[in-house]
């Protein structure tokens, strides 16, 4: 079967990037309708593996994997639960603008890492466009320095690195034809580890209103298509383009802020946006650029 082409691959990644800022919006609604964190990713897993599963059924997908890939995206499941898990309690303890700025730290950390272990040409104009990427996101989210709580931003470096580790060691495995089986099997053990954790923590805490839970019920749709998107791109474009491409995902939750929450986006807000855009369009042909 042909390999998609590098343009497709990013045009997927930058759709899975916009879906998971739908994610994060919905789910702040869920929350300030009074559901709580744990019970809005059970939800989220859950729904999204069944959805997962339903799909590839009609469409005729294979889901079976050989055994060693099989193991391999159990593994990665566990990575992503634990990933997030560390993200949630990083919102519960500090800003979410710093948590989410030092989670998209693991862009750089992916590109610095697949360079250091040989999987990927580290380029000067990739190597900018990381960094220009993260200065941008520094911008937009218009962070301040007041840390008050240090096991918060721990919790947030976590996720960051247990992200870039997810996305390196996915592309191991992934190809255009198995990604989607790739990604059921991680949300098998996802959702596993917490529903595990729902009935041992008993927080069953849910919506309150209408609107809370057309947004409990729209959390995993984006979230489905954003994860499902992202392995796909990475099968194609490797996961150092992929993951500076998921650099739009922030921004996209700076705009839905805005049309579905109210909040009003600021100049600064725009000058960062502006600055991910760019070391995006920067990066986009990196054929014969020079190696770092």
């Amino acid at each position: 079967m042909k390999q998609p082409s590098p343009v497709f691959g990013s045009l997927i990644v930058a759709i899975g990037a916009l879906s998971l800022a739908g994610n994060n919006v919905f789910a702040v609604v869920s929350f300030e309708a009074g559901a709580s964190p744990l019970a809005v990713i059970t939800g989220r897993m859950i729904i999204t593996l069944i959805a997962l599963l339903l799909f590839m059924r009609s469409c005729g997908r294979q889901i079976a994997l050989p055994r060693h890939d099989r193991k391999f995206a159990l593994g990665l499941g566990v990575l992503n639960g634990l990933m997030a898990y560390c993200l949630l309690s990083a919102f519960d303890k500090i800003q979410v603008g710093l948590a989410i700025l030092v989670f998209y730290f693991y862009p750089l950390l992916t590109g610095l890492y697949a360079w250091i272990t040989s999987q990927e040409q580290l380029t000067r104009r990739l190597l900018l466009g990381l960094i220009g990427g993260f200065a941008g996101l520094v911008i937009a989210l218009k962070v301040t320095t007041d840390i008050s709580n240090l096991f918060g931003l721990l919790f947030a470096a976590a996720a960051s690195f247990l992200m870039a580790a997810n996305a390196l060691l996915s592309s191991r495995i992934l190809t255009p034809q198995n990604s989607m089986s790739v990604t059921l099997h991680m949300h098998i053990a996802s959702a596993l580890i917490f529903v595990i954790a729902f009935i041992i923590v008993g927080d069953a805490n849910f919506p309150q209103n209408t609107w809370g839970w057309v947004s409990y019920f729209s959390v995993p749709i984006f979230y489905m298509i954003g994860v499902t998107a992202f392995f796909y791109g990475i099968s194609c474009i490797g996961a150092v383009r992929a993951s500076v491409i998921m650099n739009l995902e922030p921004i996209g939750s700076i705009a839905l802020g805005f049309i579905v929450l109210g909040q009003i986006l600021s100049p600064s807000q725009l000058i960062g946006a502006t600055c991910v855009i760019v070391s995006l369009i920067g990066i986009k042909t990196l054929d014969g650029d020079r190696k770092v």
